[in-house]
């Protein structure tokens, strides 16, 4: 059918409402102003009921089949109940003279409907992920610059440290699913090691406790249960405030999360700090029973705070540092009592399109002697808009830490940032206090190339500065 079906289309339009037809912008491009069905098809295609063929003509001169027509009836039904009494029974003319192509409608798209609840109930609710890391890593642990005396005070000329760097490696594999109504799932496998590992010493490859490490660091189960409550138990991934504190590591435990719509969150919890498996001597390798509390509160969509407080206590197997009267430095194992009670407050803020900021107070309650062993912040500052579904998005940031020696954990790396920022030589010594900058960029989809530099120096201390500690790292993830 031609024209025929066109007048009815048109005769359908003109009968869903009560105001005179008139000229209206014409979104089509094939239909003069001139065009004898020009303000009727405009109105037609203004209220929704006609789209034309997706490319902006409408195409009317070309043949249209009964079911073409059908669909332009059903839309004007749709309208049937906000229309004048008159209308409807125009409205019920069409849908008499096209019952049978209606019917036939609503049976296909039943049998989709159907088609796709059974494909659902037969699918799967539980999804892969993960993603791979090559990084390379220049004084990471913060190596001075001094130079070595021998006893007796007499120099040999040599730097006191060697140059510090190492290759690392780590794949993760991860599963996601909802075996029932409000509960999920999410387990994740990992495997890292390092090579090319010196210790800035005697610049040879050191044994690294990483080395070959295959395990779990999460199975968690959660509860989303009603009014915004969630319930976690297993081994949880938890990331407190903006990161110096703890940031993306496993816990065994449990822990309660309640939701304030988009006003914030927060969470109480109790665990293992040691379920990451940090390497064996270290403070981590023995329980470390742990308890957290977190939350965030938005001001804004683009501004929120966040505050976190972090305790645990147990009896570890540590490495006692010190350096002597010529400059050498000593360390031994000790069974010592590891120990933390932090206290962190952030600040979170999309300042522009591509302008965003944190920055965050740390203070350790129970770090050793003298107030600027115990405190911390980090603030950075990026712009860009780094997205990782989209090649070649990008971010640059800038970085200014100063965090005594005791403020974060650095002995297993549990915070975000990219240098160690504490545990450093000696009692009084380490720590960190500097400026880095900064380069994120995708070079495909999921694929990103990551670049930082550090100028970094002890944060209360008689050394003067570290060496330079950078690292690259590229991540693919899926």
């Amino acid at each position: 059918m031609k024209k025929k079906a066109l007048a009815a289309a048109i005769l359908a339009a003109t009968t869903l409402s009560a105001a005179p037809a008139f000229a209206a912008q014409n979104p089509f491009k094939d239909i003069p102003k001139d065009h004898w069905a020009y303000d009727a098809v405009s109105m037609l295609a203004k209220d929704g009921v006609i789209d034309g063929y997706g490319d902006g003509q409408f195409s009317g001169d070309k043949l249209m089949n009964r079911y073409e027509m059908a669909q332009i009836v059903a839309k004007a039904a749709e309208k049937y109940g906000s229309v004048q009494p008159k209308d409807k029974g125009a409205i019920n003319k069409l849908k008499k003279e096209f019952s049978a192509e209606l019917k036939d409608m609503d049976f296909r798209l039943t049998n989709v409907e159907s088609d796709v609840q059974d494909l659902k109930k037969n699918q799967s609710s539980f999804k892969w992920y993960g993603d791979a890391r090559f990084r390379y890593m220049n004084n990471k642990n913060g190596m001075y610059f001094k130079e070595r005396r021998a006893p007796g005070g007499l120099s040999d000329g040599s730097e006191y440290e060697k140059s510090a760097h190492k290759i690392d490696k780590r794949i993760r594999l991860g599963l996601w699913g909802e075996p029932a109504k409000n509960v999920s799932v999410q387990g994740r496998l990992k495997v890292e090691d390092s090579t090319d590992n010196h210790d800035g010493w005697n610049n040879g490859n050191v044994e690294d406790n990483n080395n070959g490490k295959f395990g779990y660091d999460q199975l968690e189960f959660t509860w989303h249960a009603k009014n915004g409550y969630e319930v976690a138990a297993g081994r949880m991934q938890k990331r407190f405030g903006q990161g110096l504190v703890y940031w993306e590591n496993p816990i065994d435990g449990i822990s309660l999360k309640k939701w304030f719509g988009d006003k914030g969150n927060v969470q109480f919890g109790w665990g293992d700090m040691s379920a990451e498996n940090w390497g064996a001597g270290s403070a981590h390798d023995k329980w470390c029973p742990s308890f957290f509390a977190d939350g965030k509160l938005n001001l804004s969509k683009a501004t929120s705070l966040t505050a976190t407080y972090f305790k645990t206590n147990s009896d570890g197997y540590g490495t006692v540092t010190s350096v002597d009267a010529y400059g050498w430095l000593h360390s031994w194992g000790k069974t010592q009592k590891y120990y933390l009670n932090q206290m962190a407050f952030g600040f979170e803020s999309q300042l522009a399109p591509k302008w965003h900021i944190n920055a965050e107070y740390v203070r350790n309650n129970v770090a050793g002697s003298g107030r600027v062993n115990k405190d911390g912040f980090w603030t950075r500052l990026s712009y860009g808009k780094q997205d990782w579904s989209k090649a070649n998005t990008w971010k640059i940031y800038a970085e200014y830490a100063a965090l005594g020696n005791y403020a974060v954990d650095s002995t297993g790396w549990a915070h975000h940032l990219n240098f160690a920022g504490g545990n450093g030589y000696g009692s009084d010594n380490g720590g960190a206090r500097g400026w880095g900058a900064g380069l994120t960029y995708m070079l495909a989809k999921n694929t990103n190339l990551d670049l930082a530099y550090y100028k970094m120096r002890p944060y209360d201390t008689s050394f003067g500065t570290y060496r330079d500690q950078g690292y690259a790292a590229f991540v693919f993830s899926f």
